[in-house]
């Protein structure tokens, strides 16, 4: 027979247990609808704003975006990756297609509408960028990037580069909550194992 005390606890524990949400995958195909969306948005933006500094920055140099130096735009064809890390031929391309595929295989996991937005992110920034070294010179597997936006002493970068470091950090920082939550249920179902009343050998109780 449970004592009042141990009742409590478990109501107790109980009451934690529902403190800490539980998460499950996104019903249906919503993950992929959201991060679908948000990669061709980011797709778009990326290559619209590629046409237009070709067509605008060619020759002119380093362009005051006019907040007082902070901002400005500079066209630079980018042979590397991302703010101009070197690495050898072909590399980014393959990092871009394995990029997407982790997306793609992380999609019917996601619990957060946020992640999926994350995902897309990366996802609309790798496409960007891997269709530059596709289509552009000097050709595939080594067309160079169209990088126009600098700030400060940061190496010039595009949309496409935003969208991956962005998306990156978002993923980042929502699998370390998930980690968080998911640490708080094992603690709280540890302290339902520890206040579980013990019945067996006591009389009535069944073995």
């Amino acid at each position: 027979m449970s004592q009042p005390g141990e009742v409590l606890d478990l109501e107790a524990v109980k009451a934690r247990e529902r403190e800490v949400p539980t998460r499950r995958p996104l019903p249906g195909r919503l993950a992929y609808v959201v991060a679908g969306g948000t990669a061709a948005i980011w797709y778009l933006l990326d290559q619209a704003t590629k046409v237009l500094a070709v067509k605008t920055l060619e020759g002119r140099g380093t362009v005051d975006a006019g907040l007082g130096g902070l901002l400005e735009w500079q066209l630079v064809r980018n042979p590397n990756a991302a703010f101009g890390i070197p690495g050898f031929t072909g590399m980014f391309v393959i990092v871009s297609v394995i990029v997407l595929l982790l997306v793609v295989r992380a999609l019917p996991r996601t619990d957060r509408l946020l992640l999926a937005f994350a995902y897309g992110l990366v996802a609309g920034g790798a496409l960007g960028n891997l269709t530059d070294r596709v289509l552009r010179a000097p050709g595939f597997p080594d067309g160079a990037v169209v990088d126009f936006i600098k700030i400060g002493w940061w190496p010039t970068f595009n949309i496409a580069d935003a969208g991956i470091v962005t998306g990156a950090a978002l993923i980042v920082l929502l699998l370390l909550l998930a980690d968080r939550e998911e640490r708080a249920r094992e603690h709280v179902r540890s302290s339902h194992r520890s206040v579980r009343p013990e019945t067996t050998g006591l009389p009535g109780s069944r073995e």
